[in-house]
């Protein structure tokens, strides 16, 4: 397939094949009980539930890319930043396709070498399990826009124990990947949830994603908020040419984050939030499930693959807990997220960089193997903005990442946000932006999209890939 046929394809809509049933949740259950008969960190996971999704879902190759690239965002701090954040784009444009309708990896995907695959595997987890994750909240709440939050992120301004760590720790190892915060508003109310994510992905069988679901039920249950725990969303998802399968589970909890007067959310949304210090706490005894305590020497349970990379430490986790009366905090820091990762992944990281906290930024003095995460770009490696036509009446503000091909071609993508969305998140209006979100992809999907692969998010985000003629 030449490049621009590739590119074409990337827009195609697929059905992503996902499975949630009583026998995976006892899989699930099966690998817990038998892990924790050695280590004891699988006894504090939540118990997984079946989720009602599939068994399949309509995507396509692009929007997991979208997916994908928005949520890793905040994961480059360097002078090449505004380069590396395009990457999740251009290395796996070539990795998924539709077969028969379904959505597969390509034949170049499936024959990379294991440690190649690890990172792909992982990489693709992420907008994998972002796509079906929203799709299940969509399900369960429809009149509700879901966006993503890196948790490091938001953990990170309230907890000192070594959040946002370079290196990963036995304590990192047990906490979640995203948290997806949810808002609507409706006449007299406004309303935000949250929820928590954990992705996996794998190249190997089902039977190797079950542990990698044990394991997420470890991770999603360490943050509390107000003494509960919201609930949370693990999806793991087996890569194969054939197809891809995603394996989701639910498990239940306390969602709801903040319910109040619009006119009260939007002065609460203007108020600049600090950092906290708070510390995390073990878990305790009577948090951990009634199983079999660790027998010395028993053997591990079948992964039936090489061993998990990703294997708990032994021990209790570590719990953020969020008091009650700073519920109103965790909301603004949350939703300060979303804005700085909506215009970061436009390329505008000097505002991005206004709506995170001091220790967010890296303001504070640094510490032994602390990330910065939102440092500013130097001058001489920051993108310069531009305006681009998506659709017949749509156009987006971002930064435009040119690669040249073979024939005097050149790749050409294009990452922002909806000019009108960019317009009120550089003024700082946040409560606007996530009422006006999805009324864009509304508009959008009556309008007639340009040539080559597009997609635009709910929190209006939108991906160009494109071939073009060369320019010198």
């Amino acid at each position: 397939m030449d490049i621009e046929s590739l590119v074409r394809s990337l827009s195609q809509p697929s059905r992503l094949v996902v499975s949630s049933s009583r026998a995976v949740v006892d899989a699930v259950e099966t690998y817990a009980k038998g892990a924790a008969a050695t280590n004891d960190a699988y006894r504090y996971g939540k118990a997984p539930s079946t989720v009602r999704i599939g068994p399949t879902v309509w995507t396509s190759p692009a929007h997991v890319l979208h997916e994908l690239g928005v949520a890793t965002t905040l994961l480059t701090a360097s002078p090449l930043a505004q380069v590396a954040r395009h990457w999740a784009h251009v290395r796996y444009c070539a990795t998924l396709t539709r077969q028969r309708g379904i959505l597969g990896l390509t034949s170049s995907a499936q024959s990379l070498v294991y440690h190649h695959k690890v990172t792909q595997s992982e990489q693709l987890g992420i907008g994998l399990a972002l796509v079906v994750a929203k799709k299940v909240l969509q399900r369960q709440h429809p009149q509700w826009t879901f966006f993503a939050v890196d948790a490091e992120v938001a953990l990170k301004a309230g907890f000192i124990d070594g959040v946002g760590a370079v290196v990963p720790t036995s304590k990192s190892q047990k906490r979640p990947d995203y948290f997806l915060v949810g808002h609507h508003s409706a006449g007299r109310r406004s309303r935000m949830k949250i929820v928590v994510l954990e992705c996996k992905g794998t190249h190997q069988s089902a039977a190797f994603a079950y542990g990698q679901l044990a394991r997420a039920a470890v991770q999603v249950r360490t943050l509390s908020v107000g003494g509960r725990r919201p609930p949370a969303l693990m999806v793991a998802s087996c890569l194969a040419e054939r197809q891809i399968t995603s394996y989701v589970l639910d498990p239940p909890g306390d969602d709801e984050l903040w319910d109040g007067d619009p006119g009260d959310f939007e002065g609460m949304l203007h108020n600049r939030p600090e950092d906290q210090h708070w510390r995390t706490r073990p878990a305790t005894a009577d948090e951990a499930r009634i199983w079999p305590v660790a027998t010395e020497g028993a053997d591990p349970p079948d992964t039936n693959g090489p061993a998990p990379a990703d294997e708990l430490p032994p021990g209790a986790p570590e719990v953020f807990h969020v008091p009650e009366e700073q519920r109103g905090w965790f909301t603004r820091i949350l939703t300060r997220a979303v804005a700085a990762t909506a215009l970061l992944f436009a390329g505008d990281s000097a505002t991005a960089r206004d709506y995170a906290t001091p220790r967010q930024r890296g303001d504070e003095e640094a510490r032994d193997g602390q990330l910065r995460l939102f440092e500013l770009d130097p001058s001489w490696a920051a993108s310069t903005a531009t305006t681009q036509q998506v659709a017949d009446d749509l156009h987006a503000r971002g930064t435009l990442y040119r690669a040249p091909l073979p024939n005097g071609k050149a790749l050409e993508v294009f990452r922002g946000v909806e000019s009108g969305l960019y317009g009120q998140l550089a003024n700082g209006e946040i409560a606007a932006y996530l009422r006006a979100a999805p009324l864009v992809r509304r508009r959008w999907l009556r309008s007639r999209p340009r040539d080559g692969a597009v997609s635009l998010g709910r929190d209006g985000t939108i991906l160009t890939i494109r071939v073009t003629d060369r320019r010198d």
